[in-house]
């Protein structure tokens, strides 16, 4: 099943392109806003609905919010709330309909729990450069097992596994199915 909702932890994702929050939020959350107006562009490529959500629950007074804003729904926690506990709720809302970006491994465990895909933040803000038009499959590094037999030919894969040993195992290639859609 393809992702419907595509749910991402902000601040995990500019901490990955190198602005941590204190960064951001001391510069005008210039940043923050460059970051989801290219993610209303990338929305808009994929066809699915991008919810960002940011922490702010170290700022007194505030409430839970959202605001759509180019196309990306963008979510602000309340005081005491972290994003990554928004980010859960969302994904037990929507469970495998969803892919989530980020790289906490509590949120990655609780989507994999729900059935989500999971995207590293690394790996999307990979995608989120190339670009809408240039979105192809991420290839895998495999192992080489390259081994000669006893004539001294160069045997491809293990002699005791069944199957091609060129093909790329069952859930890289579902993985990279799911990926050449973001």
């Amino acid at each position: 099943m393809t992702p419907k909702y595509l749910i991402i932890d902000g601040y995990n994702v500019l901490g990955a392109m190198g602005l941590p929050p204190q960064k951001v939020i001391g510069q005008g959350e210039v940043h923050r806003d460059q970051f989801v107006a290219r993610l209303g562009i990338y929305a808009q490529a994929i066809n699915c609905s991008v919810t960002v959500v940011f922490d702010a629950w170290r700022q007194s007074g505030n409430l839970r919010h959202s605001s759509h804003q180019t196309g990306v729904t963008v979510m602000y926690t309340a005081e005491g709330e972290r994003a990554d506990q928004v980010i859960q709720q969302l994904i037990r809302q929507h469970g495998n309909e969803t892919a989530v970006v980020t790289s906490d491994l509590e949120v990655t465990n609780v989507a994999r729990a729900f059935g989500a895909f999971v995207i590293r933040s690394q790996e999307f803000l990979t995608r989120l450069q190339k670009g809408s038009q240039q979105r192809t499959a991420a290839r895998s590094p495999r192992g080489n097992h390259n081994e000669k037999d006893e004539s001294g030919d160069l045997t491809i894969g293990r002699k005791d596994k069944k199957g091609n040993p060129r093909k790329l195992p069952k859930k890289l290639r579902q993985r990279n199915r799911i990926m050449k859609r973001f």
